[in-house]
């Protein structure tokens, strides 16, 4: 599982807590697109323009939504 982000991103901070409220704290691979510009450029050739971005099971997820209900669904 991996969580792409930004710096500064209220969307993010609210799915680092969902996961980590979900037993996955540690268990998952934060990746900052403000520092790293190969995921970065990744994320925008699959069409997304935003973070955050949830990548589970080779799935990339933008709907902070769909991402809790993803979570719930495997949740520790």
């Amino acid at each position: 599982m991996k969580l792409y982000t930004k710096t500064i991103c209220p969307k993010c901070m609210f799915v680092k807590s969902f996961l980590k409220e979900a037993g996955f704290e540690g268990k998952y691979e934060l990746i900052n697109v403000d520092t790293d510009e190969q995921a970065k450029q990744q994320i925008v050739e699959a069409g997304f323009l935003s973070v955050p971005i949830l990548e589970l099971n080779g799935e990339l997820i933008q709907d902070v939504a769909q991402m809790n209900e993803e979570i719930s669904k495997i949740a520790i």
